[in-house]
């Protein structure tokens, strides 16, 4: 048998929290001697693991007692139900953190080879993407409304998808005065496919792209983007190339635009006609 001091230590608690869990019932001790001293037994570890993972994940003390009364037949199935909906919940939110980090961590690797503002022809696969709704006014208000409300719609896939994303961009002739006015949507790399009023899904089409990678930060973003449309306008130019109307604004890292992004590279490309 072990003292409470000892079994805490093993439990990774405190010893006034096994008092605590004694006194409301929840986990008693394998004996209490006569001057009152508590002992446990080794098997209890699993027990105490248990309850204090339930503890961890937000449930009330009068909670884990209906749910460790399975034992007795007599734990609802309610609550076990939300009980593994709140698990799958944050093993989910855990599952998004985890491919964030890893995102951050890739983007530091290759950010040394990102040739900003140089113009270059880079070969896409065809790939599908989600895609909001037409938005025609770029206010940072609006964005963030919809960026909310199109993750949110997508949050059941986004967990299990790539991590492109970035912008649509309806911009003919690579008309900069009409940049800041152009339709566009926002856009994220699918996993299977999704049509309703608020995401459809969309093709990019395989095939050169001519593209050019541009900084961002939150006090220059737009200031860079339109240097990169300026020279990738004027090799379009110089170099006699036809390409569609279609704008693809990917983003390598993080945006920065939007809430917990820490650095941002963004590819500007467009298809090349043939």
């Amino acid at each position: 048998m072990l003292k409470i001091s000892e079994f805490a230590e093993l439990a990774h608690t405190t010893r006034r929290t096994l008092i605590i869990y004694d006194q409301k019932s929840l986990f008693k001790p394998s004996h209490v001697n006569e001057e009152g001293y508590r002992f446990y037994d080794y098997d209890q570890l699993y027990e105490i693991s248990f309850i204090l993972a339930l503890r961890k994940l937000g449930l009330s003390i009068d909670e884990i007692k209906q749910v460790s009364s399975l034992d007795k037949k007599e734990s609802p199935d309610k609550l076990l139900m939300n009980l593994k909906s709140k698990i799958n919940d944050q093993i989910s939110d855990l599952l998004k953190i985890n491919d964030q980090l890893n995102q951050r961590m890739t983007n530091m690797a290759q950010r040394s080879d990102f040739h900003l503002y140089q113009p270059y022809v880079h070969v896409n696969k065809e790939a599908f993407y989600w895609k909001s709704i037409n938005l025609d006014d770029c206010s940072p208000q609006l964005i963030a409304k919809t960026f909310s409300v199109f993750y949110d719609h997508l949050d059941h896939f986004t967990g299990i998808n790539g991590t492109c994303s970035g912008f649509l961009v309806d911009l003919p002739k690579i008309d900069l005065e009409l940049f800041d006015h152009s339709i566009f949507s926002l856009i994220k790399e699918s996993s299977l496919p999704v049509n309703d009023e608020l995401v459809s899904t969309i093709k990019r089409p395989a095939g050169e792209y001519i593209a050019v990678d541009v900084n961002s930060d939150t006090d220059n973003n737009a200031k860079n983007v339109h240097h990169g449309l300026t020279v990738l306008k004027k090799y379009i130019t110089d170099h006699n190339l036809q390409v569609t109307d279609q704008l693809w604004e990917i983003n390598l890292g993080e945006d920065i635009r939007f809430s917990n992004a820490t650095s941002a590279v963004l590819r500007l490309e467009m298809p090349i006609k043939k």
